[in-house]
């Protein structure tokens, strides 16, 4: 090879490594400054960004706080659960797969295959599923579909203190009763965390478990007692399809205090189960509900006119022998009395006495009594639904109003208030305000809340309170309308009512639908506690004195032995219905034991079918006269053979 060929192809090659070196470093220049760009100016961006896809914030909700009673019984508690998840995407076969998961769930394929067909990628298919449904889901070993540990909320007494106890929604919130009111303390407070994800998306934990940790809601202490909330709701359901009535309510209170110690509704409603259950038995009717009182109000009437001076125990009103025109209309009474001392005329619930009595008051400082024993306005217990009822203001009343509303009607009120306002009465003259909650307890027993009984104002003087409470008493004496609630060794104080409910398709009241109640407190004068017991619509018998006052004693007496309450004498049993039943009163001499009751007992069968009150009789060794068919709805003894005469209606 020449020299020049030489040379030639020697400046080719340094041409080349000129030119390799060149484009190296251009290549270098690039990545320096590409590098430079993304750490110094797009840096920030892109680490959002990344921690946008590898990390996330997850928001960890702590575990919901137990309802205890007052006796510490846990009524709402939350227990781990599983609930079943699909991503879709990541289904194979889903066709094929889609019917094993449904019958695993108990679901329909149709809907299964809905949500697997779904273009998000998470989808609930069941949340809170059983332990046996989880565990066939996780047989299947089907990949896209996963079960998801969270907890949900178990009633473990099922039914008893439902309406109040309330219900959670799926996601922990509370969304009525008590789980509302109080949700912010028993819900806790959510924590969060940074966790990674790998690249198929599962959760990666940076910290340790500890740092996961989230403090639990708060424990609520009702002042609800077990016990009487058990015999409340026994013994009101036994009632209620004794009279074959459309349901009822049941409060007890502290009067000293406002605690509420039993709240019952018939029919219950169990939290457990309330997916299956009408809406209509969710609310709690004792302050969701008014009705018109009828004769128990008479008792606020009686307050109102002792402290105003108007009357006094032992005055005399001429009750018009059971007919008496007023504003336009006729009032009646069930018997035809004549002058009746004013303590009589609450005993034998003369409303032409209350009529007259009310007019010598006014209807102003009426109502304004009315006004202070609570009637007309929220009572601001906790609990979600209240309704204030209904006073109408004095300037619209007419006289047949001012007369009606003695008695206890044109008036609404909640069973709260109502009960509340006989607490007045039996604690001297103070309105206390309600409560269902005590305290709520945090981690270690640290108090979040307390309550303590709050005055909301005086309404009577103690001497006026004593009055009505004596004047009460006879109500449930012999000779009153009120007898079928005496208790055995102790002196009750109450009042019977009986009243009509408003026909809401024809107007005016219905001449069927009814409302009987009773109101009273036990013992008389140092009460233990208020007891109202009211039932709707009852169909064998409507009369508060037949129907709800018996519901009292069968209440009130075992809850007084539950209380540890002793008797201050010895007495029998007194049943005496009273003018509004028919039946005998069993003899306070009669022997104890076997023999007496077989021989000289008069059973109550009001109430009863025609076979159970014939297999009744028959068991006690009775003679009985039938009269009609059905159910029975009065009694009495006949002829000198002592047989038991039935009246039944269908």
């Amino acid at each position: 090879m020449n020299k020049k060929t030489e040379q030639d192809s020697s400046g080719r090659l340094r041409f080349r490594l000129r030119l390799t070196g060149g484009l190296l470093l251009a290549l270098l220049l690039a990545v320096a400054g590409r590098a430079v760009q993304l750490q110094a100016f797009d840096g920030a961006r892109l680490a959002r960004l990344g921690e946008r896809q590898h990390l996330q914030e997850a928001i960890f909700v702590p575990k919901r706080g137990s309802i205890l009673s007052r006796n510490g019984d846990p009524l709402a508690i939350s227990v781990d659960a599983q609930s079943v998840y699909v991503r879709p995407r990541r289904l194979r076969a889903p066709e094929k797969i889609a019917p094993k998961v449904a019958r695993a769930l108990g679901m329909k394929t149709r809907e299964v295959k809905r949500r697997f067909a779904s273009k998000k990628p998470f989808v609930w298919l069941k949340r809170q599923v059983t332990p046996r449904e989880a565990k066939r889901v996780n047989a299947l070993k089907a990949e896209g579909v996963g079960l998801y540990h969270e907890t949900r909320r178990f009633y473990p007494k099922g039914h008893l203190a439902g309406q109040t106890l309330g219900l959670v929604g799926r996601d922990a919130q509370g969304l009525e009763g008590v789980e509302r009111s109080y949700d912010r303390y028993i819900r806790g407070e959510p924590g969060s965390s940074v966790v990674g994800r790998d690249a198929l998306g599962r959760r990666v934990l940076l910290t340790g478990l500890d740092d996961h940790k989230i403090p639990p809601g708060g424990n609520v202490h009702l002042t609800l007692d077990t016990t009487l909330q058990h015999l409340a709701e026994k013994h009101l359901e036994a009632t209620v399809k004794r009279f074959r009535a459309k349901g009822g309510t049941v409060v007890m209170a502290d009067p000293f205090t406002g605690a509420i110690l039993a709240l019952a509704s018939y029919p219950f409603f169990d939290p457990n189960q309330f997916r299956s259950q009408h809406r209509d038995r969710w609310r709690i009717r004792a302050v969701t509900d008014t009705y018109e009182p009828g004769s128990v109000f008479k008792a606020v009437l009686a307050a109102a006119a002792l402290e105003e001076g108007v009357v006094g125990r032992e005055d005399l009103i001429f009750c018009e022998f059971g007919r008496y025109r007023y504003g336009g209309r006729f009032i009646h009474d069930f018997k035809e009395y004549g002058w009746l001392s004013f303590a009589k005329v609450l005993q034998l619930s003369s409303n032409i006495g209350v009529t007259k009595v009310a007019h010598k008051l006014g209807r102003d400082r009426y109502h304004r009594y009315i006004q202070r024993f609570g009637f007309g306005q929220k009572t601001k217990v906790d609990l979600p639904g209240e309704v204030p009822g209904t006073v109408r203001p004095p300037h619209t009343w007419y006289d047949i109003d001012l007369a009606a509303t003695s008695f206890g009607q044109s008036v609404s009120v909640t069973p709260l208030q109502m009960i509340m306002a006989f607490s007045a009465i039996a604690n001297g003259g103070l309105l206390m305000k309600p409560y269902v909650v005590e305290r709520v307890t945090g981690e270690n027993g640290r108090v979040l809340l307390e309550r303590r009984p709050e005055l909301v104002r005086r309404v009577a003087s103690r001497a006026t309170a004593r009055t009505v409470a004596g004047i009460l008493k006879g109500v449930v004496a012999e000779g009153g309308t009120g007898t079928r609630a005496a208790l055995a060794g102790f002196e009750a104080a109450g009042k019977t009512g009986t009243s009509q409910k408003a026909d809401k398709m024809k107007g005016g009241y219905s001449k069927t639908k009814r409302v009987a109640s009773f109101v009273g407190f036990v013992p008389a004068d140092e009460p233990r506690f208020v007891l109202l017991t009211l039932v709707d619509e009852p169909t064998v018998n409507v009369y508060g004195g037949v129907v709800a006052a018996p519901l009292f004693r069968r209440i009130a007496g075992p809850a007084l032995h539950a209380l540890g309450a002793t008797p201050s004498r010895r007495l029998l049993p007194a049943v005496n219905p009273g003018r509004e039943s028919g039946v005998i009163r069993v003899s306070r001499t009669a022997p104890r034991g076997r023999r007496a009751d077989r021989t000289g007992g008069r059973p109550d069968l009001v109430g009863l079918s025609m076979r159970e009150a014939v297999a009744e009789a028959k068991k006690r060794n009775l003679s009985v006269v039938l009269r009609g068919h059905g159910y029975v709805v009065s009694q009495r003894v006949e002829g000198a053979g002592g047989r038991l005469a039935l009246t039944l209606k269908e």
